[in-house]
C-alpha cells in the first residue's frame, strides 16, 4: 500500500472511532420515534410509536402478547 492509501485507512478508522465513542449514549431523534416516513409525519401528521422509541417496552410487551396467545399441540 503506499503512503496515500496509509493515511486515508487511519483516517477512516479515526472516524468510525470518534463516531462511535461521541454516539453511544444519545437518544434517537424525534423522528424515528414513528414507523411513518418523515413526509407521512411532516404532512399527514401520523406517527405510530416505533420500537426504537422504547426498545424495553417492546420487549416487555412480546412477552406478554406470546403468554396471552393459546397453545396448540401438534396433530399427528
Amino acid at each position: 500500500m503506499s503512503r496515500s492509501m496509509w493515511i486515508i485507512s487511519v483516517l477512516i478508522l479515526i472516524l468510525m472511532i470518534s463516531s462511535f465513542w461521541f454516539g453511544r449514549n444519545r437518544e434517537a431523534p424525534p423522528w424515528v420515534k414513528c414507523k411513518e416516513s418523515l413526509f407521512a409525519q411532516v404532512v399527514m401528521k401520523q406517527c405510530t410509536p416505533s420500537s426504537f422509541a422504547n426498545p424495553n417496552n417492546m420487549e416487555t410487551n412480546e412477552n406478554n402478547v406470546e403468554d396471552e396467545l393459546p397453545f396448540e399441540p401438534p396433530q399427528n
